[in-house]
C-alpha cells in the first residue's frame, strides 16, 4: 500500500512538472542588428518590447561603434514566454507606425537577427525555395479544408452547386500539387474561396501566420503608390515613389506592359464578395495607404510575379498626353512611412477614421470609415453622443453620414447611429440566422479556433429545421425589436452616402435605412447582398501543413424572405450617382456635390 501511495505521488509530481514546464523561465540570448539608412543626427537608436529587460516605456540602447549604419544590441532574456514582440526607434520615432509589432520566437538559446528600419523581415528566394510540401501533405491540407468547410459553412451551395464545388476541390488539389510551395498554396486556396461567393470566406491576411507573412506580405515587391478606381480604370492618388511626376488624377493605363483592365480582371478572381456583386471584388483591390494589408499587393505578386521595378504607362487627362516611367518596388511598410510624411490627410490611428465637421448652410458631416471598434480602446459612444449634442445645439437642418469607405464591423455602431436619427417608431423584424450544424465533432477541432466557445456547441440555442439545417433561436438573435425616436435624437434631415465598399454591418445599415426610410441614400450600390450574408461568428481554419489560414463564417443571415426576384446584389441608393473622371482629376467629391445639390433643391 505504501509503495502504491508513493507511485501515485510521483505520478502526480510528474504530471505537475509537465504542466508547469512551459511556464518555467529559461535563458535566451538574442543579438538584434538594425540597418538604419538615414540615422538622425545626434540621436539614439533603441528597441522596445514585451519581455524584460525590454519594455514599451523605455528604449533599450543600440550602438554602432564602427559607424557603418548597422546598430546592434545583444540582449539576455530569462522568461517562460514563447516569444517577444518589439519595435525599433530612431531618435524617439517609432518604426512601423500603425502596423503590427515584430515578433521573434524563442526557438533557440542563441539567435542573431538582421533587420531594416521600417521594414519587416521577409523570406529571401533561397529560403522560399525550400518551403515546399509533399503530395501527401498537400492532399491532407485539401482533405482538412474540405471536411471542415463542408461541415461548418452555412451557405456553401448557395451560389455553387454540389458538382461545381466538387470540381473546385479537385482543381484546388491539382493546382497545389503542380507547384507545392507556400506562395502557390496561398494563391490556390484564395482562388478556391472566391468561388464560394461569400465575402467572409477568404484567406484573411490579418489571420495568417509568420510563414505566409514573410513569404508574401512583407516582400519589397509592392507598388509605390495608392490608387482609386472607376470600374476597372485606375487613377493615381498618393505617390511614394521617387518620380515626382506621379500626381493625383493620372490614369494608369498599364503595369509592366499589361493593360490595367486585364490586371483588375485577373486579380478579381482572388477577391471575395457576396453573390454576384462584382463591384465589391474590384473595390477590395484599391489601395488607400493606411490599410495594414492591401489585397492588390498580395495577389499582384502571386499572379504576375515578384517585381523589383514597375514600368507604368500613364495618361494625363488634363493634357490628353501619355508618358511612361519606371519606378522601384518597395515594401508596404516603407510605402506607408513615406506616405505618412508626404500626406497629412493619411489616417494614422483608428480615431482618424472618425471625423465630424459643421459645414456651411446648416449642414453637418459625419464620416466613419470603420465600425470595427472591438478592442480599439476608442470610446465611440462618447464620440457619437458629442456629435448629436452638436447637431442639436447648432440646430443643424441637414446631416450627412458618409460610410463609403467603411467595409463594416460592429452592427451595434450602426444601430446606435440609426436610433438617433429616427423620426418615427419602427418595428424591426429579427434577421433569420441559419447554421449548418449543432455541434462541432472532436475530429474537426484540431485545426480551428475562434474567440468564443458558443459556436463549438450550440446546444438548445438552435432548432433543427430539416435538410441538415438549424435555425438560430430568438434567444440568440434578439428577436423582433421596436425602436422609438429618442428625445435627445436628431430632428433634421439625414443622408447616407454609400458605395461598393459597404458590406457586412454597413450593408445591413443601408438595408434598414432603405426599408424604413430613415434617411435618403445617395451614392453607389453597396457591397453585400440582398439575398443574405454570412458571418456572426467565425472559425479560423489553419491548414495542418502549409499553415495557410482561411476564415469560415458560421451563421447565414437574411433580413427578408428570399425569392427568385430578390436582387443578387447590394442596396441601390435612392439617388444613384455615377463616378466621373473629371471630378476625380479636379478633386471634386462627386457624391458629396450631388448631396449638397439635392439639399439645396429640397430647400427651394
Amino acid at each position: 500500500m505504501r509503495n502504491f501511495t508513493i507511485i501515485i505521488i510521483l505520478s502526480l509530481l510528474l504530471i505537475l512538472s509537465l504542466f508547469l514546464a512551459p511556464f518555467q523561465a529559461k535563458a535566451f540570448q538574442i543579438t538584434f542588428r538594425l540597418a538604419v539608412d538615414v540615422p538622425e543626427a545626434n540621436c539614439s537608436v533603441g528597441i522596445r518590447g514585451s519581455v524584460p529587460p525590454l519594455s514599451w516605456e523605455k528604449d533599450y540602447p543600440m550602438s554602432d561603434p564602427d559607424g557603418d549604419g548597422i546598430y546592434e544590441a545583444t540582449i539576455n532574456f530569462k522568461t517562460g514566454k514563447k516569444n517577444v514582440k518589439y519595435k525599433f526607434l530612431n531618435c524617439g520615432k517609432w518604426e512601423l507606425e500603425g502596423n503590427d509589432s515584430r515578433v521573434e520566437w524563442f526557438a533557440a538559446e542563441e539567435l542573431e537577427i538582421d533587420h531594416t528600419f521600417n521594414e519587416y523581415n521577409f523570406y529571401k528566394k533561397e529560403k522560399m525555395a525550400g518551403l515546399t510540401y509533399t503530395p501527401e501533405q498537400i492532399k491532407e491540407d485539401v482533405s482538412v479544408l474540405k471536411k471542415t468547410i463542408s461541415y461548418i459553412h452555412p451557405n456553401l451551395h448557395k451560389y455553387r452547386s454540389e458538382p461545381d464545388l466538387e470540381k473546385d476541390f479537385e482543381d484546388l488539389e491539382r493546382e497545389m500539387l503542380a507547384s507545392p510551395d507556400i506562395r502557390n498554396v496561398y494563391k490556390a486556396v484564395s482562388k478556391f474561396a472566391s468561388k464560394i461567393q461569400c465575402s467572409h470566406t477568404f484567406t484573411n491576411p490579418w489571420n495568417q501566420g509568420r510563414g505566409v507573412r514573410r513569404a508574401i506580405f512583407y516582400q519589397a515587391d509592392k507598388v509605390p503608390f495608392t490608387f482609386s478606381r472607376i470600374g476597372k480604370q485606375l487613377f493615381l492618388d498618393k505617390n511614394a515613389s521617387e518620380d515626382q511626376r506621379l500626381e493625383r488624377g493620372l490614369e494608369i493605363l498599364s503595369i509592366n506592359g499589361i493593360q490595367t483592365k486585364e490586371v483588375m480582371t485577373r486579380l478579381a478572381e482572388y477577391t471575395t464578395s457576396d453573390g454576384d456583386n462584382y463591384e465589391k471584388r474590384l473595390e477590395r483591390l484599391t489601395i488607400n495607404g493606411s490599410e495594414k494589408f492591401a489585397l492588390f499587393d498580395v495577389f499582384y505578386s502571386l499572379e504576375f510575379g515578384q517585381c523589383e521595378m514597375f514600368e507604368l504607362e500613364l495618361k494625363d487627362h488634363r493634357t490628353d498626353k501619355n508618358f511612361t516611367t519606371k519606378i522601384n518596388a518597395m515594401a508596404a511598410s516603407t510605402r506607408s512611412a513615406i506616405l505618412a510624411e508626404r500626406y497629412e490627410d493619411l489616417a494614422q490611428t483608428f480615431e482618424d477614421n472618425w471625423k465630424f465637421e459643421l459645414l456651411e448652410n446648416e449642414v453637418a458631416l459625419l464620416k466613419v470609415n470603420s465600425f470595427a471598434v472591438f478592442n480599439k480602446g476608442f470610446d465611440w459612444k462618447k464620440f457619437l453622443d458629442e456629435v448629436f449634442d452638436q447637431l442639436n445645439q447648432n440646430k443643424v437642418q441637414h446631416f450627412i453620414i458618409d460610410i463609403r469607405e467603411n467595409e463594416g464591423g460592429e452592427t451595434d455602431v450602426a444601430a446606435y447611429i440609426l436610433q438617433r436619427i429616427l423620426k418615427e417608431t419602427i418595428s424591426v423584424e429579427a434577421a433569420e440566422g441559419i447554421t449548418a450544424y449543432r455541434k462541432i465533432p472532436d475530429e474537426l477541432k484540431t485545426h480551428i479556433t475562434t474567440w468564443d466557445k458558443k459556436p463549438f456547441d450550440w446546444g438548445m440555442k438552435v432548432k433543427e429545421i430539416g435538410n441538415g439545417r438549424y435555425k438560430v433561436r430568438k434567444l440568440l438573435s434578439g428577436g423582433n425589436k421596436t425602436y422609438k425616436p429618442l428625445s435627445s435624437g436628431y430632428k433634421g434631415n439625414s443622408y447616407l452616402l454609400t458605395g461598393a465598399q459597404n458590406s457586412s454591418a454597413t450593408h445591413l445599415m443601408a438595408t434598414y435605412v432603405k426599408k424604413y426610410k430613415i434617411a435618403t441614400i445617395i451614392g453607389q450600390a453597396t457591397g453585400g447582398n440582398q439575398r443574405g450574408l454570412n458571418g456572426g461568428y467565425m472559425f479560423f481554419l489553419r491548414l495542418p501543413n502549409s499553415k495557410v489560414e482561411i476564415d469560415i463564417p458560421v451563421i447565414g443571415t437574411t433580413t427578408q424572405k428570399v425569392v427568385e426576384s430578390t436582387p443578387n446584389g447590394g442596396i441601390v441608393p435612392d439617388i444613384l450617382v455615377e463616378k466621373n473622371i473629371d471630378d476625380f482629376i479636379n478633386e471634386i467629391d462627386t457624391e458629396m456635390e450631388a448631396t449638397l445639390r439635392y439639399i439645396k433643391g429640397s430647400e427651394q
